[in-house]
C-alpha cells in the first residue's frame, strides 16, 4: 500500500498525526515535513469542541454500554468521514496561477490577478480560499467553481520591503462542508517580484531643490519652437507659415519668424549610499525614489549618481522606471559616513 493514497484518506486524525510525525523544523523554526504530504490540515475552533464532544459520548459510551450512545458516536464519526470526502472533492483537480502587475510599490497594496481552474470532469468545487504559501498577500474566496471551469479572482499583496521576493506557491485551503478542519494543498508556482521604493508619502529635506512650476524648459538661442526670437529675410528654402505678415504690410518685404530654441532643464540626484544598513537607510533610498518621482513629473530630465553607478540625465517613463529599479535593489556601501540625498543641476 502507498503513502500517499494513506495519507490523503477522508480521516482527519490521520493526516494531522502524520504531520506531528514526520514534521521538522527548519532554519527559522517554522515546521517543515520530512516527507510532503499531499495535504495539509488542521482542525478549526469548532472542529476542536466537536472532537470534544465526541471524545466525551464515546467515553460515556464504553462506560455505561449504551447502544444509543454507541449510536450518537458512530453519526458523529461519519460526519467527520463526510467532511473529509467532500473536502478532498473540493481540492482535487483545482489549480491557481497568478499574474503579477507591471508595477510594484513597498508599502502600497497592489492588486494581484489568480487564475482558478477546476480540472474535474463531473464534480464542482465549492468555498474555498487561495492565498500565498510565504507571501504578503490576503486570500482570493472562491464560492463555486464549476467542473471544467476557469474564474478570475483578485488578491491584495502589500510588500513591506524592497527588492526582490520569491514567490514560492499558491495554497489553496477549505473549510466545506461544515467548518470543522481546513484543508488545503499546495500549488508550487515560483516567481520572482521586483518591488520598488516608496514613492509617496516621503518628506523631502527642505535642502532639495525644488521643482519649477509650469514647464521645465529654459529658452536660448534660436532654431527651436520656443517664444519669438527675431526676423530674416524670407527664402523659396523656407516655410511660408512662418512668414511675419505684419512687417510684410509695412516694409512691402517677406520676414520670416525665428523661434527660441528649447532646452531640456537636467539634474542629478547624488544618493550617497555609504553606511551601515538599516531603517535610516532604507528611508533615504525611498527618498531618494520620491525626488526622482517629482522631477521626472515635472518634465526635467533626471538623473542618479551613487557610490557604486552613475546613470545620465534623460525625461520620460522609461527613465523614472530605469532609477528606481537602480534603487530598488542597491545596497549600502562600506565607508565613511551616512546616507544622503541631494540634487544638482547641469
Amino acid at each position: 500500500m502507498s503513502l500517499r493514497p494513506a495519507i490523503s484518506a477522508p480521516l482527519p486524525w490521520l493526516t494531522m498525526l502524520a504531520g506531528k510525525l514526520l514534521g521538522g523544523r527548519d532554519s527559522k523554526g517554522k515546521r517543515r515535513g520530512l516527507l510532503k504530504l499531499p495535504r495539509t490540515l488542521k482542525a478549526t475552533r469548532e472542529g476542536k469542541w466537536y472532537m470534544g464532544v465526541l471524545l466525551v459520548i464515546g467515553v460515556a459510551a464504553m462506560n455505561t454500554g449504551n447502544n444509543l450512545l454507541y449510536l450518537v458516536v458512530a453519526t458523529l464519526l461519519s460526519l467527520i468521514v463526510i467532511s473529509g470526502i467532500m473536502s478532498e472533492s473540493t481540492l482535487r483537480g483545482v489549480r491557481a496561477q497568478r499574474r503579477l502587475p507591471p508595477l510594484l510599490f513597498k508599502g502600497a497594496p497592489a492588486r494581484i490577478s489568480l487564475k482558478v481552474t477546476n480540472a474535474k470532469k463531473l464534480f464542482p468545487s465549492y468555498s474555498f480560499i487561495v492565498t500565498e504559501i510565504d507571501g504578503p498577500a490576503s486570500g482570493a474566496y472562491v464560492l463555486k467553481l464549476g467542473p471544467g471551469k476557469s474564474a478570475e479572482v483578485s488578491a491584495e499583496y502589500t510588500f513591506m520591503k524592497r527588492g526582490k521576493h520569491r514567490l514560492s506557491g499558491l495554497k489553496i485551503e477549505t473549510r466545506f462542508p461544515f467548518g470543522l478542519f481546513t484543508k488545503g494543498k499546495e500549488e508550487l508556482v515560483e516567481e520572482d517580484a521586483l518591488v520598488l521604493p516608496s514613492i509617496s508619502g516621503q518628506k523631502l529635506p527642505a535642502s532639495l531643490r525644488q521643482p519649477r512650476s509650469g514647464s521645465a524648459n529654459t529658452f536660448y538661442g534660436k532654431g527651436g519652437s520656443g517664444g519669438l526670437w527675431g526676423l530674416r529675410e524670407y527664402t523659396l528654402a523656407d516655410d511660408a507659415r512662418h512668414i511675419h505678415w505684419k512687417s510684410a504690410a509695412r516694409t512691402r518685404g517677406l520676414h520670416l519668424k525665428e523661434f527660441e530654441k528649447e532646452r531640456d532643464e537636467k539634474v542629478v540626484v547624488l544618493f550617497d549610499n555609504r553606511g551601515p544598513a538599516g531603517e535610516e537607510f532604507e528611508r533615504m533610498v525611498d527618498v531618494a525614489a520620491a525626488t526622482v518621482n517629482r522631477y521626472i513629473e515635472s518634465g526635467l530630465s533626471v538623473g542618479l549618481k551613487t557610490a557604486s553607478s552613475d546613470i545620465p540625465p534623460a525625461p520620460g517613463r522609461v527613465q523614472l522606471l530605469r532609477l528606481l529599479k537602480e534603487l530598488a535593489l542597491i545596497n549600502p556601501e562600506s565607508g565613511q559616513g551616512s546616507p544622503s540625498v541631494k540634487v544638482v543641476s547641469l
